[in-house]
């Protein structure tokens, strides 16, 4: 409810004493036995006062000169009787969750959810008493089809699964002045949503958790988290002013002494009213009981579009238009031998039927084909090569070209790969458990370390055959690293007895406490130069001398696994853990290339985008799930392009160490897949 009247009054009361007396409603974080937060709980408020915070006496200030605008424009520009254009908002949808948790169907319901709520064509409109002036806001909402950089889209985007995006948007944001940005990811702590308001800070997303994001059932089930969250996205506030019969700027919207939760009847009456309006969509009662905007909070919203997000007013015509003809394919392989072949695979699509195709394969027998499914192509002679696609659908065209994207390698050469040595990253549980400190009287080292069995050694056997390979790296997972003792990063060839580890290839002096601050990750040793392999070897490392207690370098090892891998160097020479009665597998993967290409390829389990180390200390790694052709940069704080790399490989490393200590954030480009990922340097 809007108490004051003069327009000087309110901003001299908005500088004096308003912000200073909002006080964001306690949060309940508990929840019932469903996992449901038993109260609705928006972040919003607290939010916007981790930002004012920062400077209260400028946020005041400009809350009031903000807020001064957005009124002198209402009494300025706006009709309420005059017939208004529809402003419709392009949407892009971001997802940090796997496809079969938030599937395309559920993007699909939010913006009808979205579109119902602020259009007042939701089925219960009905349930709003007559005395509140529930309106039809005229906002709609649709998917966005072309991004910011004129590209089409489908408006959803899949992000690094498991991943959060940084709270006010960063390098994710698509620009807001254009789109409306709506992140979906598990934001736990209780919370459904959050956002900032424009007024005070323009350049931001709606926060949905996953749980409460379309129609996902149950008491927060409805889609309607974000109906609520987008209101603050256009500057409006909680029914209740976020203080005892507070004020939300809006003359029709009853003055109440507090936030609702469940259910209510009315009249509910506080704050001597005629009932509160706990039906609107800025309170906090239950999805099924929200149900209405009013005529002076659709005046705030459409104020606030003009004044702080203008160029949404222009925007749809163009992110918003049909979904036009897209041209695309997929293939079986990107890199084969001389006399193998490839098979293609349209995936154009458009609005309307697509009726013709013709491909071009540079290089390729036969060189084109006329028709939706070409026969196997055929490469004989090596090299790189374009392959093109022109679809059509009787009224209009498009082409895709992917330029240099066969690699055709010699007859009989192999591709690069690696291996995992039997660990899978995604699937399998590693620690060290087994390798707690062994404590004897005066040797208290934790394995690798000094213990009662002098094990002074740790290896783990990759088993390897084939030709024209070479070992380019290894990586290790390291669970403990302590003390200041003299290590070696080694790999062993082996041909010691029993196919022990003996010969030394390749040894990298370290200290014990080399990596306690990158636990639980990938840590990358380039092998250089690189050793060619002609049969099985171990990754491992070992002590120079007996250390001292406390000393000690663990790699992660799994128990319990079909075919032992892990042997100890004790005081007998190296052993076999099988001859313990066990199956075990050291965390360890080498990574195996192609002499004749070098391109690098991690085969194996690997689900998400792996970043290590991180925090780093200048050399940056960023393993993919799979190979092929992307696009990797690194951007610092301000969005700024600090490197990139475009190729058709699986492991990309990067040497940052001109860049100052701080947050990185890491974009991998894949197709019409974006995953950021975000590093901390510290030299």
């Amino acid at each position: 409810m809007k108490k004051i009247t003069l327009l000087i009054s309110a901003l001299a009361f908005v500088v004096g004493g308003f912000a200073q007396n909002r006080v964001a409603k306690p949060i309940d974080y508990t929840a019932n036995s469903n996992n449901v937060p038993t109260q609705r709980t928006c972040g919003t408020t607290d939010a916007m006062e981790q930002i004012r915070n920062q400077d209260p006496a400028a946020y005041d200030a400009s809350l009031a000169l903000k807020e001064q605008e957005l009124q002198n424009w209402i009494a300025n520009n706006y009709d309420p009787n005059a017939k208004k254009a529809i402003i419709r908002i392009p949407v892009v949808v971001q997802i940090w969750e796997n496809t079969s948790t938030v599937p395309n169907n559920r993007v699909t319901e939010q913006i009808d959810r979205l579109n119902a709520d602020f259009r007042r064509t939701n089925s219960d409109a009905g349930n709003t008493p007559s005395v509140f002036s529930a309106v039809d806001c005229e906002i709609e909402f649709c998917l966005a089809t072309v991004d910011p950089n004129g590209n089409a889209t489908t408006g959803i985007i899949r992000k690094t699964v498991g991943g959060t995006p940084v709270s006010q948007g960063g390098p994710d944001l698509w620009n807001t002045t254009k789109y409306l940005n709506l992140f979906v990811y598990n934001i736990g702590g209780g919370t459904l949503g959050f956002t900032y308001l424009p007024s005070q800070l323009p350049n931001n997303a709606v926060h949905i958790g996953t749980q409460y994001f379309g129609n996902t059932g149950g008491t927060y089930g409805k889609g309607r988290t974000a109906s609520h969250e987008v209101g603050h996205w256009l500057n409006l506030e909680h029914i209740w002013g976020d203080a005892n019969c507070g004020d939300d700027f809006v003359a029709d919207t009853p003055t109440q002494q507090t936030s609702n939760g469940g259910c209510p009847s009315h009249p509910s009456v506080t704050c001597n009213n005629s009932g509160d309006m706990f039906m609107n969509y800025m309170d906090y009662v239950n999805d099924n009981c929200m149900n209405a905007f009013t005529a002076g909070q659709k005046t705030r919203m459409i104020a606030a579009i003009n004044n702080f997000r203008s160029g949404l007013l222009n925007s749809s015509g163009i992110n918003c238009a049909a979904a036009p003809l897209i041209a695309d394919f997929t293939e079986s392989a990107t890199t084969i031998s001389a006399g193998q072949t490839i098979t293609f695979t349209d995936a154009s699509s458009g609005p309307n039927t697509i009726n013709s195709w013709a491909w071009n394969f540079t290089g390729g027998t036969p060189s084109s084909f006329n028709g939706q499914s070409p026969s196997a192509i055929t490469y004989n002679t090596p090299g790189t090569y374009t392959v093109s696609l022109t679809a059509g659908d009787g009224s209009s065209t498009d082409t895709k070209t992917k330029t240099q994207y066969i690699t055709v390698q010699a007859a009989g050469s192999s591709v690069c790969d690696s291996t995992f040595a039997g660990w899978d990253w995604n699937t399998e549980n590693f620690g060290y458990a087994a390798w707690t400190a062994d404590l004897c009287t005066g040797n208290d080292g934790a394995i690798v370390g000094n213990n009662c069995y002098d094990d002074n050694g740790w290896a783990n056997k990759v088993s390897f055959s084939g030709t024209g390979k070479e070992l380019t790296d290894v990586l290790y997972v390291f669970v403990r690293s302590s003390g200041n003792g003299a290590a070696n990063l080694k790999v062993w060839d082996a041909n010691g007895t029993a196919g022990a580890p003996n010969t030394v290839l390749k040894s990298v002096p370290t200290t014990t406490g080399a990596y306690s601050a990158n636990l639980n990750q990938f840590i990358q040793v380039p092998i250089s130069p690189a050793i060619a392999l002609t049969g099985d070897f171990f990754i491992g490392y070992d002590h120079a001398a007996l250390p001292v207690d406390g000393d000690s370098l663990v790699m992660g090892l799994v128990a319990g696994t079909s075919g032992n891998q892990a042997w100890a160097n004790e005081t007998g020479g190296w052993i076999d853990l099988a001859d313990y009665q066990g199956d075990y597998k050291g965390t360890v993967v080498a990574v195996i290339c192609d002499i004749a290409t070098g391109e690098k390829e991690i085969l194996g389990q690997l689900n998400n985008v792996l970043v290590y180390p991180n925090p780093s200390v200048g050399t940056l790694n960023v393993a993919l799930t799979e190979k092929t052709n992307s696009t990797v940069t690194v951007l610092n704080m301000l969005g700024e392009v600090i490197a990139s790399q475009t190729k058709n490989t699986q492991l990309f490393t990067f040497d940052i160490n001109n860049q100052p200590n701080g947050v990185y954030f890491i974009q991998i480009t894949t197709g019409d897949k974006v995953t950021t990922e975000k590093v901390l340097l510290t030299k």
